[in-house]
């Protein structure tokens, strides 16, 4: 099987539009600022804010052709002719376990399960019927973060990630959450080092464990101070969850201070960062950016599938974009979606949806 030519699509789609401008201040208000840093240039960060464009989604979806009239899709960052012309005349299976394809990995593996007659998780190897998959917020204000868990529960999910910020009141946003919540709901916070200092993550994280309903901390504070982290696990008696690679793996896993770990959503990044987590017993999630789609929402799925340790709650932003690209939609069941048994990603593009949101 020889690739014979690469079809692209730019697709430009927005965001929902009762968290189109919650997302615009999640993303454009001092994103990321410690508390202290918020303080010190709140009125620069506001301007910034005011002048910020709405978040709107932008990724290309490829269309694979072979000699042998087999398509495989996929989706991600735009690539040139150039880059495309490369790898014209070449089958797919040249291609495994290689990370360095981006976007083109998801339609080359598409293909080597349609020859195979295998679903894509099984070409990575050994796989699970299904995968996990969470529900994603920004700092949303409490009452619209109310609503989300109530959406989130009536389709489904049962595992809920949230940004915190300086410009937010986290205890208020969890209060609303656990107002509509059962106990065994699964909220992450994801402070991405906001909380600056250990004495206002142990303030606060003193509060916010409380609520049944927090399951972990991620990156609370600078993720490479392991001393730090230490206290935290000692005197909070809370999971924390930080993103492999800062500090380093090793170190980091012989601290015992990371419970859960994060990881981007390539092939073989993927399987030799979940093993290394493993051999500590640490399990872990993947987690797309705001471009990617249900394509690239199903494909991390049948990864998450083979990888024996990929068992918290992957994330995606696919349920807060307009559309969804796939004829098949993504059905949670009690926090889990079922892999697709049909050979290679077990996806077929809508195409009166791609022509809808064809830049």
């Amino acid at each position: 099987m020889k690739i014979t030519r690469i079809e692209t699509i730019a697709i430009h789609m927005p965001y929902q539009e009762q968290i189109l401008e919650h997302l615009r201040k999640g993303w454009g208000l001092g994103n990321r600022a410690t508390d202290e840093e918020f303080a010190a240039e709140r009125a620069r960060f506001e301007e910034e804010f005011r002048t910020a464009k709405p978040p709107s989604v932008r990724t290309t979806i490829y269309r694979v052709y072979t000699d042998e009239d087999l398509v495989g899709l996929g989706e991600g960052a735009a690539l040139d002719k150039d880059q495309l012309v490369a790898f014209v005349g070449h089958s797919p299976f040249e291609y495994i376990m290689d990370d360095s394809v981006g976007p083109l990995q998801i339609a080359f593996y598409d293909l080597m399960g349609q020859v195979l007659d295998l679903p894509l998780a099984r070409v990575i190897g050994p796989a699970a019927d299904r995968a996990p998959l969470a529900w994603w917020s920004h700092c949303f204000p409490a009452e619209v973060l109310r609503a989300e868990a109530e959406r989130a529960q009536a389709l489904g999910y049962r595992v809920h990630k949230f940004k915190r910020r300086a410009h937010t009141d986290v205890v208020g946003q969890i209060a609303a959450i656990a107002e509509v919540t059962p106990a065994d709901y699964e909220i992450t916070v994801d402070a991405n080092e906001t909380f600056g200092t250990i004495e206002r993550a142990l303030d606060i994280g003193s509060r916010l464990k409380k609520f049944p309903q927090l399951h972990c901390l991620e990156s609370p504070i600078d993720q490479s101070d392991i001393n730090g982290y230490r206290r935290l696990h000692a005197e909070l008696g809370l999971p924390l969850a930080h993103h492999m690679g800062n500090p380093d793996a090793i170190d980091a896993l012989h601290s015992e201070v990371y419970d859960y770990f994060i990881l981007g959503a390539r092939i073989a990044g993927t399987v030799r960062n979940g093993a290394i987590a493993n051999a500590r017993q640490k399990p872990f999630w993947m987690q797309l950016g705001g471009d990617g789609t249900d394509i690239s929402t199903l494909f991390m799925l049948h990864l998450a599938a083979a990888v024996p340790n990929a068992t918290k709650g992957h994330v995606s932003m696919q349920h807060l974009q307009q559309d969804i690209l796939l004829q098949e939609p993504l059905t949670v069941i009690d926090g889990e979606v079922m892999i697709p048994q049909t050979p290679g990603l077990g996806g077929t593009l809508n195409m009166d949806v791609v022509e809808r949101y064809r830049a």
